[in-house]
């Protein structure tokens, strides 16, 4: 039957973030430097990544930055085969959330290690990449 959907259907998403960069813009410059960092509440200690401008626990707005560190385990990961048009060229890809000492988990693209050979438990290392064209970004590698 034509017009049903089939594994190699793409939709476009559009995704909007109205995030002040004053808040962030720490994040963007350590990563910038190839580090990555977590903001730390003042007021009550509450850790955030993404990096928050505000408490998502108390709604404080003073906050310290610490960087989260290069080495993390891997917690859980899933191959994405049926992927958003602005990653056509990437699929399928592997992402993974890996925790860092402290406890800190973190949402990334796994590179250099696919689902077959990926070990729960498995040692980590967070690079950022800087694109010619775009925002920079980090991703996991086996360690």
């Amino acid at each position: 039957m034509s017009g049903e959907p089939t594994l190699h259907s793409r939709r476009t998403l559009t995704l909007r973030f109205d995030i002040p960069i004053s808040k962030t813009r720490e994040f963007w410059d350590a990563l910038k430097e190839g580090k990555l960092v977590a903001t730390k509440c003042t007021k009550c200690g509450t850790v955030s990544f993404p990096p928050q401008g505000d408490c998502p626990k108390c709604m404080g707005s003073e906050f310290t930055w610490f960087d989260l560190g290069s080495e993390a385990k891997l917690v859980t990961f899933t191959q994405v085969q049926i992927t958003p048009a602005s990653f056509v060229e990437n699929d399928p890809y592997v992402i993974a959330i890996a925790e860092f000492p402290g406890g800190t988990k973190v949402l990334a693209w796994l590179e250099g290690v696919g689902p077959e050979t990926a070990k729960l438990g498995m040692k980590l290392r967070v690079e950022s990449r800087l694109p010619k064209e775009g925002s920079p970004y980090y991703v996991f590698v086996p360690a």
